[in-house]
């Protein structure tokens, strides 16, 4: 039996990132971990509809990030890929050097250290490090052509499906955007860093465990939209992906290391459909494992992608027995409460900046001090209000003045507004589909007109 290997790889890896979850009481388990992972919602299923008021990451240590050697190197592979996955695929001597020098780390690393005994003393018998190397170039790396139910896709790779991602939609049809669909995209790290430079819109969990929600801070399972743009930052498709996943704080080499041993256990018969069940920490995972299919339909010798499912059986108990309990927080649409999201103006005519707004009616019978108080993008990014009292009946009207791309930016397409007070609790929040230039939209209906 090979599944305690699974779990030594696991808890050695010593580049993990510490990920803290939210407890019952919607407060962090630790403020102090790497990660704050802030799963918040289910998703309804559409790459239309958005409940997820705040990015999945609500904290990431990028400086621990940018200390590794490791995680720096893996990085740098990111950006040698072209996203649609029909467009040719080659590697660059430089390109080949990035590579050489991440497999470095990785076979150095004590998680692929314990694969490769395993591999070497079970699987295929006194293969060499030599050996080895090559084989791990060749099926996360090398560049070959997937033969799938009469179908030849050329230009994969397997290290791209997997940690990069991949866009199916149609290329040059319209000038603008157009939308498809995400192939693979695995890699936290991928995902921290697109959605910190607003890149992608994490939708929600989407999580087949028949419970209230997630319950393990090591891995997830998502809607998401990747915003692919070009090299002026114009929009090019809107990617959806309507079920995807990967673990979090997990290091590449160990990523590396579940996935390469799961390869050689896949072409030795030992998966069953193409899964791995194997117990990772508190959680129980199904790790899938998909090889290349030949010509002739039988498992090539590289890597079509590679991720995990969670099945639950993580900690399910109180605080008090010091394990991870997570809940998520709903988000719910609500503007019926005494100060209320009255109308916005998303697409203005012209220069977004400074010109979108947004209106607050105090709908209450008493004054209200607004000092402290935000409004939030469906990103989570704030826009501070005015230090004033609002009087009953009174409208604020509130310039979104985008000063800087962590500020609060409205969407044209679909976007979600919210208003929290000084302690961060919303107070309401209302949605939108497409806004059509200089629509202002309305959101509630004031009693006896404006005043």
């Amino acid at each position: 039996m090979s599944d305690h290997i699974y779990q030594a790889i696991w808890n050695e890896d010593a580049d993990r990132f510490s990920v803290s979850t939210r407890n019952v009481d919607g407060d962090w388990t630790d403020m102090t971990a790497d990660i704050l992972l802030d799963e918040q919602v289910k998703a309804k299923g559409s790459r239309q509809i958005d409940l997820a008021a705040n990015p999945l990451f609500a904290r990431v240590d990028f400086d621990k990030m940018a200390a590794s050697d490791l995680y720096q190197s893996f990085i740098r592979l990111l950006d040698n890929y072209a996203v649609h996955f029909r467009d040719p695929e080659t590697i660059s001597p430089a390109e080949r050097d990035e590579i050489e020098g991440f497999l470095d780390l990785v076979i150095a690393s004590r998680p692929m250290q314990i694969a490769f005994e395993h591999i070497s003393a079970e699987l295929v018998r006194d293969m060499t490090a030599e050996t080895f190397r090559r084989d791990l170039f060749r099926m996360w790396f090398e560049v070959y052509t997937n033969f799938f139910r009469g179908k030849s896709t050329h230009f994969c790779t397997g290290f791209e499906h997997v940690f990069v991602g991949e866009g199916k939609y149609k290329k040059g049809a319209n000038s603008a955007s157009e939308k498809g669909e995400i192939s693979g995209y695995h890699s936290w790290v991928k995902f921290a860093l697109d959605e910190l430079n607003n890149r992608v819109d994490y939708l929600g969990y989407k999580y087949d465990l028949g419970g209230p929600g997630p319950e393990n801070p090591h891995v997830v399972t998502l809607q998401m939209v990747w915003n692919h743009q070009d090299m002026t930052g114009n929009l090019v498709a809107e990617l959806f992906k309507s079920k995807g996943g990967f673990f979090v704080g997990s290091s590449p080499a160990c990523e590396f290391a579940l996935g390469t041993l799961a390869y050689y256990e896949g072409l030795h018969g030992l998966l069953t459909n193409q899964k791995k069940r194997v117990q990772l920490g508190e959680g129980k995972f199904d790790l899938v494992m998909y090889h290349e299919t030949t010509a002739d339909g039988s498992l090539g010798q590289h890597i079509r992608s590679f991720y995990p499912v969670f099945l639950g059986d993580g900690s399910t108990r109180t605080d008090d027995s010091g394990n991870v309990v997570v809940r998520p927080r709903t988000v719910e649409m609500q503007n019926d409460g005494p100060l209320r999201i009255l109308s916005a103006l998303p697409n203005p005519p012209g220069d977004d900046q400074g010109t979108e707004w947004v209106e607050i009616w105090n709908a209450g019978a008493a004054d209200i001090d607004l000092t402290g108080y935000e409004l939030r993008d469906k990103m989570g990014r704030p826009q501070p209000l005015e230090a004033v009292v609002l009087i009953a009946g009174a409208v604020l009207k509130v310039s979104v003045t985008r000063a800087t791309v962590h500020h609060m930016q409205m969407s044209n397409r679909k976007g979600l507004i919210t208003l929290h007070d000084s302690s961060g609790e919303m107070l309401a929040s209302v949605n939108y589909g497409q806004a059509a230039e200089g629509a202002v939209l309305t959101f509630a209906e004031r009693a006896g007109g404006q005043g």
